[in-house]
């Protein structure tokens, strides 16, 4: 209950997303991909990277107790893996102990690394195919299991994931025992309250790969820089662009005309063999640009909206003097209408001019009696002449000249307005004052041609439509004049130029401006590549939150308790219980690593702690230490699932074998224990204890096997054979080979017959050793068992009669020329089928016999 508290406690002060993390794995077991994806999201909030509290975990109260029963019941049709082609599936039964021997080669490993690589065992081997065959169409086998009683057949195909309903199935072969020998490992068994921070690193891990995943699509498209731009200001700003602030960035990527300027100013100083010359270009080229400006300045003001006004007033006020003259100008005596318009005007002023000629020295106009009228030469009667002096004074009245003065006033305002420049003129005054730009051009051209409508306009008096005045141009002139100042400061440069110019210093401020300019010409993407810079950054921070050190630093400090303590207890419990405790050998934790609590077999008391075990001790030792951290490991796993073990007495001494042996079948009373060996020592002793469990016991959980291998292919499941059934039934066995061998030689003849009756003999030979251990001795000496048996089993031995004694001794000196070999000289005959079959249904009715006496003399 303290640990759920304190764990509890450890929670409530991790961040929210973390918090929430451990919350999921609580209530589900297990984190999906829509999990992480939220985990994800949520720690890129403010409040999932802060501590909450509202959380209760109250899963951390609750029991786990799985009691789920697993037994295999056998491995079948397998087809295309290695060499194994059984002709019929290997079956366990319902048996808790099933031995199965073979000899070496006969496809017990196989079997093995079958059953890691479905059951998903992190150091299963490759399955190959027999490389001694064309390859198979599929590589598959199908495994018959049983859950809580419940039989399910399961086929899997080489390649497939593995069964998940076998995941707990446990296996011991040489390369679990170098693993638990040599390497770190984590306990196999987690108590849940534990397992949950491994599942929590695991979590955690899953998140940072999803933002590194997020992070990894954050693709820049910044261009690369020219490499002639290397060791400019550009270049180190556009490789720490992350550094970069708001002011900073718009203050890069802004090309201002006067930056462009002082780069083409920097390209024309270094272009020039002689400064003094561009100097004296540039001043040409302001003096065009001054006249460019005073015409720009005078059209604006000549065609402006208050001159305009002005031109209209002066005209409004000619045409009003005009109408009151012509009013004052009716004579009487004119004969006709219109005198004082302008026509009549301009007549009478061409008369005045004429008159000078034939009265250069008379007064106009001339009345005296010889003078004649100057436009039709006739002689002028007194009416006439009265009429010239009248229309003279018409003319030189007050009237008249105020009308005069007027008109004049007005012609004067037109004559000035400034005259309007070509196309051609316009183009060649830009390219002359440095204004060479398309832009410029139009500019100007468009500025005239407003002037240009409005001259004429005001010329026709605005009679057709009205003059329109031009844009103000103070800007346009204040841009100019600024570019008037630029050329009297690249005037003065060329002129220092020409007395001393720094040329590697210029083309180094050339190249820092033009790697600017690229820089300004690439601004989109650099702002997104700062936008990208920036959210990287916070993903790293992100990432950052993700670190399982706390989680492996609490799993550590439970893990010492619920997990380390009890494992390294039940090492030593093993040590003792497999005869091991006195090699110099410890468990202990070495470090944690994302969540998970990793432990060690080592050497105690090594001067050296470097020193591995592997390298010290025995080859029988090594096997005896890795079998005892493999029991630990596995054995307090909650439920009962198969153990699996392949040849677990290699390199063993007898001591050591007789230990395991106990062991083994100490397992078996809970759970399905399958054991693969090649030593017949071993399969004797798991009978004889299996058999001291109780005779009930035995019959029902103990199962003895034998697989083969024949004609390059193994596995193969054998009938029960002479060595490995009860004497009495191999007695029978016998005598159902003898009918056989009398059926071939019935067939083919004598040779057929002895080719059969000879192993006969070679096992009835056996047979009679065994008779002689197991019956007549009542088996208390058996080869094979570590000790002598004596407790119920010594009182039938003194029923033992002479005669016993003789058929015995017989039948051994008879047969055994068929299982020990022979001089050339003595000629070994196979006896005829009738012989063979007395003497073995002599040795069948012997022990019948005997059998009748003891349970008699019981």
């Amino acid at each position: 209950m303290q640990a759920q508290v304190d764990i509890r406690s450890w929670l409530l002060k991790q961040n929210d997303w973390l918090q929430e993390a451990a919350d999921r794995l609580l209530k589900k077991g297990e984190i999906d991909a829509l999990d992480v994806a939220d985990l994800a999201a949520l720690i890129k909030t403010p409040a999932g990277r802060k501590p909450s509290s509202h959380r209760e975990f109250a899963e951390l109260s609750h029991r786990h107790n799985v009691q789920d029963e697993l037994r295999l019941i056998q491995i079948g049709e397998v087809a295309g893996i290695e060499n194994l082609e059984p002709r019929r599936p290997l079956e366990f039964g319902s048996h808790n102990l099933s031995v199965i021997y073979g000899h070496n080669g006969s496809g017990k490993s196989s079997y093995t690394r079958i059953l890691k690589k479905l059951s998903g065992k992190p150091r299963a081997a490759e399955l190959k195919t027999n490389v001694f065959k064309a390859a198979p169409p599929a590589s598959r086998c199908q495994v018959t299991s049983e859950l809580n009683g419940q039989q399910s057949a399961h086929e899997w195909h080489v390649g497939q994931p593995l069964i998940e309903a076998l995941r707990n199935i446990d296996i011991f072969d040489s390369d679990e025992a170098s693993h638990y020998l040599t390497a770190e490992s984590a306990a196999t068994y987690i108590p849940p309250i534990v397992g949950m921070f491994e599942k929590l690193a695991v979590v955690v891990e899953q998140v940072r790969e999803a933002l590194a995943a997020e992070q990894a699509k954050l693709v820049t498209a910044l261009p690369q820089m020219p490499a002639i731009y290397d060791g400019t200001p550009g270049k180190r700003f556009y490789e720490s662009l992350g550094a970069a602030t708001p002011t900073m960035l718009n203050g890069a990527l802004t090309w201002q005309p006067e930056d462009e300027s002082q780069l083409t100013g920097l390209i024309e100083r270094l272009k020039a063999e002689d400064p003094g010359a561009l100097a004296v270009q540039r001043r040409r080229t302001r003096a065009e640009l001054q006249k460019v400006i005073t015409a720009l300045s005078g059209g604006a003001e000549a065609y402006s909206d208050q001159s305009l006004k002005a031109i209209r007033g002066l005209r409004q006020s000619a045409k009003e003097k005009r109408q009151t003259a012509l009013e004052g100008a009716k004579i009487k005596t004119a004969e006709l209408e219109g005198v004082g318009l302008p026509t009549w005007k301009a007549m009478w002023e061409a008369a005045r001019a004429f008159s000078a000629s034939p009265y250069p020295h008379d007064q106009f106009p001339v009345t005296h009696d010889q003078a004649r009228c100057p436009l039709c030469h006739q002689t002028l009667d007194e009416q006439a002449q009265h009429r010239l002096q009248e229309f003279e004074a018409f003319v030189q009245g007050k009237l008249e000249t105020d009308a005069k003065n007027a008109e004049s006033l007005y012609d004067k305002a037109l004559e000035p307005l400034s005259k309007i420049p070509t196309e051609q003129e316009i183009t060649t005054q830009c390219e002359a004052a440095g204004l060479g730009s398309k832009e410029w051009s139009d500019y100007l051209k468009a500025f005239w041609l407003t002037a240009s409508k409005a001259r004429a306009a005001l010329h026709a008096h605005e009679a057709v439509h009205p003059a329109q005045p031009v844009a103000h141009q103070a800007e346009t002139i204040a841009s100019l004049t600024d570019y008037q100042g630029r050329l009297d400061d690249e005037a003065a440069q060329y002129e220092a130029d020409a007395v001393q110019f720094d040329r590697a210093q210029a083309s180094k401020e050339k190249l820092g401006l033009e790697a600017r300019k690229w820089i300004t010409e690439q601004a989109a993407a650099v702002r997104a590549e700062v936008d990208r810079l920036k959210k990287s950054k916070e993903y790293d921070a992100w990432k950052a939150l993700t670190s399982s050190r706390a989680i492996s630093t609490k799993a550590a400090e439970v893990t010492q308790a619920a997990v380390t303590e009890a494992y390294v207890g039940r090492f030593n419990q093993e040590l003792r219980a497999l005869g091991a405790h006195r090699i110099q050998v410890e468990l202990i934790k070495t470090r944690a690593r994302n969540g998970v609590v990793l432990h060690q077999v080592r050497l105690k008391g090594a001067q050296d702690a470097r020193t591995q075990p592997q390298g010290v001790l025995s080859e029988g030792e090594r096997r005896i230490i890795s079998l005892a951290a493999f029991l630990a490991d596995v054995c307090e796993k909650p439920g009962a699932a198969p153990f699996v073990f392949d040849d677990p007495i290699s390199s063993l001494d007898h001591e050591f074998e007789w230990a395991v042996a106990c062991r083994l079948v100490a397992l078996a009373q809970t759970r399905q224990v399958i054991v693969l060996t090649h030593r017949l020592s071993l399969y004797g002793i798991l009978e004889d204890l299996a058999r001291k469990v109780s005779d009930d016991w035995k019959s029902k959980h103990y199962r003895a096997m034998r697989i083969e291998s024949y004609g390059g292919v193994a596995g193969h499941p054998s009938d029960q054979d002479v060595w490995n059934a009860s004497t009495k039934k191999a007695n029978n066995i016998l005598l159902t080979r003898l009918t056989e061998a009398r059926k071939a030689g019935d067939v083919g003849g004598a040779d057929a017959y002895r080719a059969l009756a000879q192993g006969i003999c070679s096992e009835f030979r056996k047979l009679v050793e065994r008779s002689v251990e197991e019956d007549l001795l009542n088996k208390v000496v058996l080869r094979h068992r570590r000790g002598i048996q004596t407790d119920g089993r010594l009182r039938a031995i003194q029923g033992i009669q002479l005669e016993d004694c003789r058929l015995i001794d017989e039948l051994m000196t008879k047969y055994s020329c068929y299982e020990h070999s022979q001089s050339t000289e003595i000629p070994m005959f196979i006896p005829e089928e009738t012989e063979l079959r007395v003497d073995l249904e002599a040795l069948s009715v012997w022990r019948e016999q005997l059998n009748k006496r003891r349970d008699a003399a019981a």
